[in-house]
């Protein structure tokens, strides 16, 4: 990373095809025979699924299946004798509803139009059972999240900031807040043999390739997953989803190629959506503005059938330097679909809280905020007690100051105006991770240099 590339605008490879209607997504593609798959949701939040009457439906024009838990072939990834069997939703594998809006069943058809008049035909009866889905009502409730990565964390002391001169203690709520990007979810399969090639909209095709593979028990390399473009994701593609699966699932079954659509509606329920987050901090400091102690306890929404916790505290643990710290996590099983990663997946929001609680303790110390903050900087990472390999938080500081005039606010909320409009002025901090992993390039040369 150089200097020179804070605050300056970069070119997106793909923006001029964007905006000129050159790029191609993943419902766009023109395939031979293609049909055309709805789904129907379930009408209850939690329960069996007692009969599903697809008389009217099969009857409907155009009409070429209806696919179901009762007729659906089982596929291979979702039995429990796999050898590592897909975790989540399995879609037509059994008769449990776990949340509103699940899908009971596929309606393959000629058209859209046809699919999604004859999913209305579609009549399923149910046994309900009891079901929660308010989260401060059950938040008594909340269980430590499964896995090593969510135990809780001390460095130093527990509480630490309960002992200082100066503390804040607050807690800040984050409702769920979901995707919705302009592209609709949407994939097409199609197969030839045991081999699938399909379109879909995907943030990680080698990771969408294992998932598809690992299902239907096949090789990875057997499955072609194309994703030229993606006309927004925000993170609701990071993941296969269980609409994915059932377009391969009824191209099979048909031996068809198969078009499933997501609509706007189903965006809300069916690809995830940021959980709704309850986060407690606790900064304690001296008057000089040093910290002492940070402890972030997140709790947040997830659901019956597969955990999902989003990682908020973990940038308490290495943004700053405190001596000590702590973080904790907790989950709320709910009757509603899994939440999923967005847009900075658990830092945006654990950073959200913490620069928050430090605005409120750089107040009490009557203390600029980026003075605070500059106070802990640290060249090491503090939980991992390695250097960074670069790090220009400070030049961040300095040029964003810079641009909306920090030095010539007035310190006190709520003063500064233009004419009668009151102007906000705030610093923020976040940080994310960066992952990495291997990648390939094929270069062909030929003897004319082409």
């Amino acid at each position: 990373m150089k200097k020179d590339t804070i605050g300056n605008p970069m070119s997106r490879v793909d923006g001029r095809l964007k905006v000129t209607g050159g790029a191609t997504y993943s419902g766009e593609y023109k395939v031979a025979g293609l049909t055309y798959g709805v789904l129907v949701p379930a009408t209850i939040t939690s329960g069996t699924i007692t009969a599903i009457d697809t008389k009217a439906a099969l009857r409907a024009p155009g009409v070429l299946a209806v696919i179901t838990p009762f007729n659906a072939t089982k596929l291979p990834g979702y039995q429990p004798t796999a050898e590592r069997p897909a975790k989540g939703l399995k879609l037509f594998n059994d008769d449990k509803v776990y949340f509103n809006n699940q899908p009971v069943a596929l309606v393959v058809a000629d058209t859209f139009e046809r699919a999604t008049y004859a999913a209305t035909l579609v009549k399923a009866t149910y046994q309900t059972t009891p079901f929660e889905t308010d989260f401060h009502k059950n938040i008594d409730k909340s269980i430590v999240p499964q896995g090593g990565r969510y135990k809780d964390y001390v460095r130093g002391e527990a509480d630490a900031y309960k002992n200082a001169p100066v503390k804040v203690e607050q807690e800040y709520l984050l409702p769920s807040e979901m995707h919705n990007p302009m592209e609709l979810h949407v994939t097409i399969a199609s197969w030839e043999g045991d081999k699938v090639n399909i379109y879909t909209k995907s943030q990680g095709v080698k990771s969408s390739q294992r998932s598809i593979a690992a299902v239907f028990g096949i090789a990875p390399e057997n499955v072609q997953i194309n994703s030229r473009f993606v006309g927004g994701a925000f993170g609701s593609s990071l993941r296969t989803w269980p609409h994915e699966i059932a377009a391969a699932q009824a191209a099979k079954m048909l031996g068809k190629p198969v078009k499933l659509t997501l609509t706007r509606e189903q965006m809300f329920t069916q690809v995830g959506y940021r959980p709704l987050t309850i986060q407690k901090i606790g900064l304690g400091a001296t008057p000089d503005g040093k910290l002492v102690g940070i402890t972030h306890e997140s709790n947040s929404q997830s659901a019956v059938y597969e955990e999902f916790t989003e990682n908020s505290v973990n940038v308490s643990r290495f943004l700053y330097a405190s001596p000590n710290a702590n973080t904790r996590y907790k989950i709320v099983p709910l009757n509603v679909g899994v939440p999923a990663p967005m847009r900075g997946p658990g830092e945006a929001t654990g950073s959200f809280a913490l620069e928050s609680a430090l605005d409120e303790l750089s107040y009490l110390l009557k203390m600029d905020p980026i003075q605070l903050r500059l106070n802990n900087y640290t060249d090491m990472d503090p939980e991992r007690n390695l250097p960074w390999s670069s790090k220009y938080l400070k030049e961040c500081y300095q040029r964003g100051a810079e641009k909306i005039g920090w030095a010539n606010r007035k310190a006190e909320p709520g003063t500064n105006k233009d004419g009668d409009w009151l102007v906000g002025y705030g610093i923020g901090c976040g940080a994310f991770g960066a992952y990495r992993s291997a990648s390939q390039a094929k270069l062909t040369l030929t003897p004319d240099g082409k």
